[in-house]
């Protein structure tokens, strides 16, 4: 699970930064559909899987 939670973060960063690239219009853009709006939100919703696997590692175990 750490190593999912560790890709996740790091595909969710990489949408980041390509949301801040599109906001910057530092190169051009891929599609029209892809803007700055789409990016940023994929990028949070894959940090909340992100933080859902981290935290969910646990060894499972019930409420004794």
């Amino acid at each position: 699970m750490a190593m999912l939670a560790w890709l996740f973060g790091f595909i969710g960063g990489l949408c980041m930064v390509m949301g801040i690239i599109t906001v910057t219009e530092a190169a051009p853009a891929i599609g029209e559909e892809y803007t700055w709006y789409f990016w940023f939100t994929l990028s949070m919703v894959l940090l909340l899987i992100s933080i859902a696997f981290a935290l969910g590692r646990g060894g499972g175990g019930g409420y004794e």
